[in-house]
C-alpha cells in the first residue's frame, strides 16, 4: 500500500492501518502468492501468426520484438533508451512518411520487472505482414550506418534533453506517486532508479549504442540474436502454409501477397520463383516490366504506374526478392521444436503454434532481487 499526500509518517502509518481494518485484509500465505516471472526466450528468431477476428477490418500488423540488455542494467537501461530515440524517428520517417506503409507505425523500447529490455518495430497497415516484416528487415538492413554517420553533436543534445526531461521538478503529487509506485510493484524498491540513470546517460557515447545494435539487434554481428515477430492476418486474408513457408522464401512469399492484393488472382508460388530465377539477368526496371506484364494489375489504365501505391510496394517487393540481404538465422538454442508441432521457414526461423506449449520449453528469468531491505514498520501513533 502506497500512502500519498500530505502526511507526516505516523499518519501515513495510521491511514494505511484504517484501510486495513476497514478492508479486514489478511497476507497471502505463501504457497498462494505466485510471483510474476518472464519468460527467457532462447536465442533465435520466431514468428507468431494470428489470424484476426473481425471481418470487416482491412489492416494487417506486424511487431518485430528484439530482446536486449537487462532490465536490472542501468547502461543498458540507458543506451536503449538512447537508441530508440535515434530509431524510432528514423523508422517512422522511412516506413511511414516515405513508404506510406499505415498511419500506425513506430519504435519504442519496452521493459518488464524482471527480464530483458526489448525494442518494438511496429507497422499496421493494408499490405501482408510478410511484406511489412521485410521492410522492417531492410530497414535494420541499413540503420547501422545511419548510427556510424549520426552526427555527435546531435547525440550529444539526445542526451542533454532526455537528462534535462528526467531532472525537471515534478509537478503533481500523482506523477511522484507513479514514479514510486513502479519500483514498489517491481518489487525492486529501487527509488534512486532515475538519479541512477542519469548518471549513467552521461557516460553514454555514440558507440555504446552502435555497440548494443550490433550485440542484440544486428542479425549480421548479434551473437545472441532472439528475435519474436508478431503478425495480425486481416480475417479476409490467408497467412502462408507451413508447407509454404518450409519451400519458399519469405521474399518470395512477400512479393506474392503484393501481386495478390493487386492483380485479385492467385499467384502459384512455382511460377514467381521460376521467374525470379530467370530475371536476375534483367535490369530491375526491365523485370518490373516483365511482372508487370505476367500479372495486370486489375481496373488498372495503365499497365505499369510505378507511381502508384500498389506498384510501389510490388517493386519494393521486387527488389527484395531479386536481391535478398537478409541471411540464414543461425539457430543456437539446443531445442527442436518440431516436436511441438512447430517447423522452419528457409531462413531458419521457428513458426510458433501453440504459445503455451513454447512457452513451457523455455525457462524462467529470475525474481527481481529488492535494491533495498524492508523493515517492520516501527512507528507508532
Amino acid at each position: 500500500m502506497l500512502v500519498v499526500g500530505n502526511f507526516k509518517p505516523a499518519e501515513a502509518v495510521d491511514a494505511a492501518q484504517q484501510v486495513n481494518q476497514m478492508l479486514k485484509s489478511q497476507p497471502l500465505p505463501a504457497h498462494s502468492h505466485v510471483p510474476s516471472r518472464m519468460v527467457n526466450i532462447e536465442p533465435g528468431h520466431y514468428i507468431y501468426q494470428h489470424m484476426g477476428e473481425d471481418p470487416n477490418m482491412l489492416n494487417n500488423a506486424v511487431v518485430a520484438t528484439f530482446y536486449c540488455g537487462m532490465v536490472t542494467n542501468p547502461t543498458d537501461r540507458t543506451t536503449m533508451a538512447l537508441l530508440s530515440q535515434i530509431a524510432k524517428d528514423q523508422f517512422f520517417d522511412q516506413l511511414r512518411t516515405k513508404e506510406q506503409l499505415g498511419y500506425n507505425v513506430g519504435a519504442s523500447t519496452n521493459s518488464f520487472s524482471s527480464g530483458k529490455l526489448t525494442l518494438d518495430m511496429m507497422v499496421q497497415g493494408e499490405s501482408n505482414p510478410t511484406y511489412l516484416l521485410q521492410r522492417i528487415d531492410s530497414f535494420i538492413h541499413g540503420f547501422r550506418q545511419t548510427l556510424v554517420e549520426f552526427d555527435t553533436v546531435k547525440f550529444d543534445a539526445l542526451v542533454e534533453s532526455i537528462v534535462g526531461k528526467a531532472n525537471e521538478q515534478l509537478t503533481s503529487v500523482d506523477t511522484e506517486a507513479s514514479r514510486m509506485w513502479t519500483p514498489i510493484e517491481e518489487a525492486t524498491y529501487d527509488f534512486a532508479q532515475l538519479a541512477d540513470e542519469v548518471e549513467s546517460l552521461q557516460k553514454v557515447r555514440l558507440d555504446d549504442v552502435l555497440d548494443m545494435w550490433d550485440r542484440y539487434i544486428n542479425p549480421e554481428t548479434a551473437v545472441a540474436y532472439t528475435r519474436v515477430d508478431s503478425q495480425l492476418w486481416a480475417a479476409k486474408a490467408s497467412y502462408p502454409s507451413a508447407t509454404n513457408m518450409t519451400t519458399w522464401p519469405e521474399s518470395i512469399l512477400a512479393l506474392a501477397g503484393c501481386l495478390e492484393s493487386e492483380t485479385h488472382m492467385p499467384v502459384d508460388l512455382s511460377d514467381l520463383s521460376h521467374f525470379i530465377n530467370t530475371a536476375f539477368m534483367q535490369t530491375s526496371a526491365d523485370a518490373l516490366a516483365s511482372l508487370a506484364r505476367q500479372y495486370p494489375v486489375a481496373n488498372s489504365t495503365q499497365v505499369l504506374d510505378e507511381t502508384a501505391s500498389g506498384w510501389s510496394k510490388i517493386k519494393k517487393a521486387l527488389d527484395m526478392a531479386m536481391n535478398p540481404h537478409n541471411q540464414p538465422v543461425v539457430q543456437d538454442s539446443n531445442t527442436n521444436f518440431a516436436y511441438i508441432g512447430m517447423h522452419q521457414t528457409v531462413e531458419g526461423k521457428w513458426v510458433i503454434t501453440d504459445v503455451d506449449k513454447f512457452k513451457a520449453t523455455q525457462a524462467l528469468h529470475g525474481l527481481a532481487v529488492p535494491v533495498i531491505k524492508l523493515i517492520p514498520n516501527t512507528l507508532t501513533k
